[in-house]
């Protein structure tokens, strides 16, 4: 499964970020967008100029609106959209994959390679293909604008797991050809309850929801994290080890997950999150219409509960930020989000599920 040619696909703050990247690093690269304005100013630029970690005017080989084209060029599809779009994405791409190539859900947040997977297998497409899947994303980073990207910080490792897990090793081997941060997790079930997301974006969010509608600033990190609400987060983290430890795999808790990532430690979550330096400069949302809760909340939290509910581990935070979340939004993610049947878990054992998350029915 030697590759040499990556497709980013996605053009927002972390697709920029990889086709940057690997441009820079003289790496082939394509960068596809679905938004036309957004295909035109990158093609316009020229280039994308990065500020931060990484500096640098990047030169990506080809930006392109036509995901056939986008396909065509690649050997591993780096996939950098929202969560929420994996399985629209997925529908796209199924006419055009072709056998051995290896798709990369950056993150997978909790389920993407299993929904991806029953995607392609609804959309009839016959290719055979590798989808993996990340625990996170690699950077810290914003787009004030197309052709312009700041990276605040680059994690120092990054989980990977890949449907069948069997190709999992040999899938990160590629991703490490570039990006020597990657490491092989034993399969997606670990990946997806690795989801630091989940963990670290909605509550916060929720609990600071009249700070946000106001329009007040604030740093998202450091100002609304307070030692309150961390106490909330390492509550619902506890709750997803559980549901991990049910399920019969291991992951870190968030304060383990941080030292890994980020090289920092301290007496709980609060204490941790004041000294990650790559959070400086990333500010609170201003309206709650964010990925933080409409991204974060159906397919972190709820497939969460969905899978607590299957092995029979409560997740009441969990439940408690998801209803608050579809209050302040008008919206039920219960019905919109990533449940056992999205995912192809409905009625499985906890043995079962495990058996489906290492090589797909």
């Amino acid at each position: 499964m030697a590759a040499e040619r990556f497709a980013v696909i996605g053009a927002g703050n972390g697709g920029q970020a990889f086709a940057a990247h690997l441009a820079l690093l003289g790496l082939p690269v394509t960068l596809w967008d679905i938004e036309p304005q957004k295909v035109e100013a990158l093609q316009s630029a020229g280039h994308i100029r990065v500020a931060g970690a990484i500096t640098g005017d990047a030169s990506v080989g080809r930006v392109t609106g036509d995901i056939g084209e986008a396909v065509r060029s690649a050997d591993v599809l780096l996939i950098v959209l929202p969560t929420v779009y994996h399985g629209s994405v997925a529908r796209l791409l199924a006419p055009h994959l072709l056998d051995g190539q290896i798709l990369v859900l950056n993150p997978g947040a909790t389920g993407g390679a299993l929904e991806v997977r029953r995607t392609l297998d609804d959309a009839n497409c016959l290719a055979n293909v590798v989808i993996a899947e990340t625990d996170t994303l690699l950077y810290a980073c914003r787009s004030p604008f197309p052709g312009e990207v700041i990276i605040h910080g680059i994690k120092a490792r990054v989980m990977a797991a890949a449907l069948p897990a069997a190709a999992g090793p040999a899938v990160v081997t590629i991703l490490q050809s570039a990006f020597p941060q990657f490491t092989a997790a034993p399969n997606v079930l670990v990946t997806s309850l690795m989801n630091g997301n989940a963990i670290m974006h909605p509550g916060p969010t929720v609990m600071n929801a009249a700070r946000i509608e106001s329009k007040a600033e604030f740093e998202y990190y450091s100002e609304g994290i307070t030692p309150a609400v961390a106490k909330v987060i390492e509550r619902l983290d506890r709750e997803r080890l559980s549901v991990a430890g049910a399920l019969g795999v291991r992951v870190p808790s968030i304060q383990e997950w941080y030292a890994t990532c980020y090289g920092v430690a301290g007496a709980g979550l609060y204490e941790i999150v004041q000294q990650v330096r790559a959070y400086d400069g990333i500010r609170g949302p201003t309206s709650l219409d964010v990925r933080y809760l409409f991204e974060d909340v159906p397919t972190g939290l709820v497939p969460l509960a969905a899978l607590g509910d299957a092995v029979g581990v409560r997740t009441p935070t969990a439940r408690a930020i998801i209803e608050l979340a579809s209050g302040l939004l008008g919206r039920d993610f219960w019905q919109t989000g990533r449940n056992l049947a999205r995912l192809g878990l409905s009625g499985l054992t906890p043995a079962e599920i495990l058996r489906r998350s290492t090589e797909p029915a």
